[in-house]
């Protein structure tokens, strides 16, 4: 995995991890979606990844997810699959700008995506954190830019905390841009008796 050190917030991704087979992309097309922007579809399921077909990409979402966890968070607190679903951009669609509430971490694969970027939006850069001071830039870079754009690609996957706001570019390929989003929550024992904090979830 691949770290994005944006404002010490964990970004992770990985290029040309996994590819779907012509019937778990079938199904994927086939879900029953809504309407909910112009050319945007996203898919009525929540538990798109129960479906039993898509067994293998299950089971590659769940194990980057513990990775992430595991080797980018280094925290030993295990996690489980809340929500699952897929997203379709037809041509010149975009994704609003938006976070997951109720949620740890949040997963985005691209199942199909000739065109388009993930965008994080940070609110301030990390320069205006200290000094509320708005900056003459030279060149935008990590440190200096309120948003940051990060090029994906059919079978990409990128993670990042679900409070982040994040949206996406217009799709400019006339081939649709299809995701299969997940969110995972925190579950066990969190805390210490010492510390007077202990709780189970």
């Amino acid at each position: 995995m691949e770290i994005l050190k944006l404002k010490a917030i964990p970004i992770a991704y990985e290029r040309n991890v996994y590819y779907l087979n012509k019937q778990e992309l079938n199904i994927i097309k086939k879900t029953k979606y809504r309407k909910a922007g112009k050319g945007f579809y996203l898919s009525d399921t929540i538990t798109l990844l129960e479906n039993k077909s898509l067994v293998s990409l299950t089971k590659f979402i769940i194990e980057k997810a513990e990775e992430y966890v595991r080797n980018v968070l280094e925290i030993r607190n295990q996690i489980y699959l809340t929500q699952s679903w897929s997203t379709i951009n037809n041509t010149n669609a975009v994704h609003d700008a938006h976070h997951h509430p109720n949620t740890f971490i949040s997963l985005v694969y691209y199942a199909q995506c000739k065109s388009g970027s993930l965008q994080f939006h940070l609110g301030t850069t990390s320069i205006e954190d200290c000094f509320n001071f708005q900056y003459t830039i030279n060149r935008f870079n990590i440190f200096n830019s309120q948003s940051w754009t990060l090029p994906v690609k059919t079978g990409d996957v990128v993670l990042f905390p679900g409070h982040i706001n994040h949206s996406s570019l217009p799709n400019k390929s006339s081939e649709p841009r299809i995701i299969v989003g997940a969110n995972f929550f925190i579950k066990g024992s969190l805390g210490t008796k010492r510390n007077v904090s202990l709780m189970t979830i």
